[in-house]
């Protein structure tokens, strides 16, 4: 496969010297290759003749080492901790493209052998199988398939290898995550393997990658045939983004809006023009195969439609999906310089599906520049509003739509800064104030200001707290405490971190995490912040394990969504579900919250004493 000069290149730019290379980079590349043979990449798509799969990661490999060499990981660390991950950083992108697509040699790719068993990598050395010959058998399951199992090929890697790149938890998870195929949590890694897979893809269908198919490969599926239409009506602007008359979607953040019934009818009518048959006719159909694909991302209710407003003018329905995915990186458009409203409620996600089967008319929106403000991304909630920044600082960034959500909950909302707070670092707790404050506020009658709480005297916080501290989740309790104990958290109003319900106590998430690490000047270093927030709830997930002192939810995750009940809508929020004991002791707790109720339900398995 003339792969030989290809690796050279690859040691060169690991530069970790042909020692270690030898020992934690060529055996994996050797299994690999054997592994998946002469497989191709594609059934009908980029390298989709013999040899297609090794030819196309190894050029993934190479490319992405050269761009790993244009960031110094982590992102924002001190030079001591960049220079001390260096080679992590570097293998475990090796690792991600190496194994970005394996799984397709046992989702789409069948390697028959002469003997008539099937074989695939999870067996033993096709070498020891007996046989001397195969044929390749093609498979159709669901796309997304092949990156949820990518984490089952790790033995490829030598053993050496993964007990080294285990002792940094943070980058291996997050290879462990691009893996999977969480773009919430891939990070770095996941953006540079996914960048030179796009490079990869691209050169190889430039010459003609797609015309070597097997000779038994089944015709281009049908994803395919619409994500290549799809970006070919973007590329060309058929389909106009961004306020320009009759503008059919809008790009913000790491996000692309397109209307629902304008892209599906282009879409169909471009294929049909090219030939293609057995397009659906429904619309809807249309969505859903977007939707099993990946590239169109859920709403909160798992279904493909999203209700939004332009500039609060114009209410429509549109596919929500990665920008990234839609565009080359050289071909990206510029943000949407205006405002857009994502509505998310079980009334209008299911009307919008009613009514899917209905084309979207056009609407005319010119480009408009307004109120730059913080730009946030809300993908749970009842309304969330996206305004363009063109000065966002660092307290800014922290809350836009690329960084790292809850552990358990990928749809939670970053904080926004309070204008009348500056030192506070936090908000109310992602709610539109002026519309919801009455609904909190009604319990701010229960517990007046008046009537003091006695509380039982905590144990005070180290003066040289770390986050490296095995004690940080226990911690983090006595500073809901403390902070209890002399008022500096509040309890059941519209800015609280903490609420009382029948269930038990809530620390809502994510702010009651961040504010603890501003409070405790935990980010001096200016190091991810969201990391941080992770690497506290682990240890208080675990922390609470062991105790057997949290509850879970019904689908067994740690953070618990609440409905927050009142005269005018129903909005939601993200919180750890703590017993009352853990925060009030044998101290009389304050009065419930009336506008709270659970809307996760609870595991069976974790029942405990509140």
């Amino acid at each position: 496969m003339g792969l030989a000069n290809k690796i050279k290149s690859i040691e060169r730019i690991s530069s970790v010297g042909s020692e270690y290379f030898n020992e934690l980079y060529r055996p994996a590349i050797d299994r690999f290759i054997e592994s998946v043979q002469l497989a191709p990449a594609s059934t009908a798509h980029h390298h989709a003749g013999p040899g297609g799969l090794a030819t196309h990661t190894v050029d993934v490999i190479e490319r992405a080492l050269r761009q790993r060499k244009s960031f110094e990981l982590p992102l924002n660390a001190g030079s001591e901790i960049i220079f001390e991950q260096d080679h992590y950083w570097t293998y475990s992108i090796f690792i991600g493209a190496l194994l970005h697509d394996i799984g397709k040699m046992t989702t789409s790719t069948l390697i028959v052998l002469n003997n008539g068993n099937n074989w695939n990598p999870h067996q033993r050395s096709i070498l020891k199988s007996g046989a001397n010959s195969y044929h390749i058998r093609f498979e159709q399951h669901p796309y997304k398939y092949h990156t949820q199992i990518a984490n089952s090929f790790f033995h490829l890697i030598p053993e050496k290898g993964r007990g080294w790149l285990a002792q940094y938890p943070e980058i291996f998870s997050e290879l462990c995550a691009w893996l999977y195929g969480d773009f919430y949590e891939f990070g770095m890694i996941g953006q540079i393997v996914r960048f030179a897979d796009g490079q990869s893809v691209a050169a190889n269908l430039k010459i003609g990658g797609e015309q070597s198919r097997f000779i038994n490969a089944p015709d281009i599926p049908l994803i395919e045939k619409m994500i290549t239409a799809l970006r070919e009506l973007l590329h060309s602007g058929e389909l106009k983004i961004n306020g320009e008359e009759g503008s059919s979607g809008w790009c913000m953040g790491s996000f692309t809006y397109l209307v629902c019934g304008t892209v599906a009818d282009k879409v169909r009518s471009y294929l049909l023009k090219q030939g293609s048959t057995g397009i659906p006719g429904d619309n809807t159909r249309l969505f859903d195969i977007w939707q099993e694909h990946g590239y169109a991302i859920s709403n909160q209710s798992d279904a493909a439609i999203w209700v939004i407003k332009i500039n609060d003018r114009f209410k429509l329905t549109v596919l929500k999906f990665e920008t990234n995915r839609l565009f080359h990186p050289s071909k990206r458009p510029e943000e949407f310089k205006g405002q857009i409203s994502v509505i998310e409620n079980n009334k209008s996600t299911y009307q919008t599906e009613v009514q899917a089967k209905v084309p979207v008319a056009e609407t005319n929106l010119k480009s408009k520049v307004s109120e730059p403000k913080i730009q946030v991304d809300l993908i749970q909630g009842s309304e969330t509003k996206f305004k363009f920044n063109e000065n966002t600082g660092s307290d800014s960034e922290l809350s836009t739509d690329s960084e790292i959500p809850d552990t358990d909950s990928p749809g939670t909302a970053a904080d926004l800064k309070d204008k009348d707070h500056e030192n506070d670092h936090v908000n109310d707790f992602y709610m539109d104030e002026t519309k919801r404050n009455k609904e909190l506020n009604q319990s701010e009658r229960v517990d007046k200001p008046d009537s003091p709480l006695v509380y039982q005297k905590p144990s005070k916080l180290p003066d040289d707290l770390k986050l490296e501290d095995p004690d940080i989740a226990k911690h983090f309790i006595t500073w809901i405490k403390e902070g209890l104990q002399e008022r500096k958290i509040q309890v059941n109003n519209s800015k609280a971190l903490v609420h009382i319900v029948k269930e038990g106590v809530l620390v809502v998430t994510p702010i009651a995490f961040k504010k603890f690490i501003w409070d405790n000047k935990l980010n001096s270093d200016g190091g991810n912040i969201n990391k941080k927030m992770t690497r506290i709830q682990d240890r208080l997930k675990k922390n609470m394990e062991m105790k057997k002192l949290h509850r879970r939810t019904k689908s067994g995750l740690n953070i618990h969504t609440y409905q927050i009940n009142g005269d005018t809508r129903s909005t939601k929020i993200k919180c750890w579900l703590l017993p009352i004991k853990t925060i009030f002791g044998d101290s009389k707790p304050p009065s419930i919250n009336p506008v709270l109720e659970n809307a996760s339900g609870f595991s069976d398995e974790s029942e405990v004493d509140i």
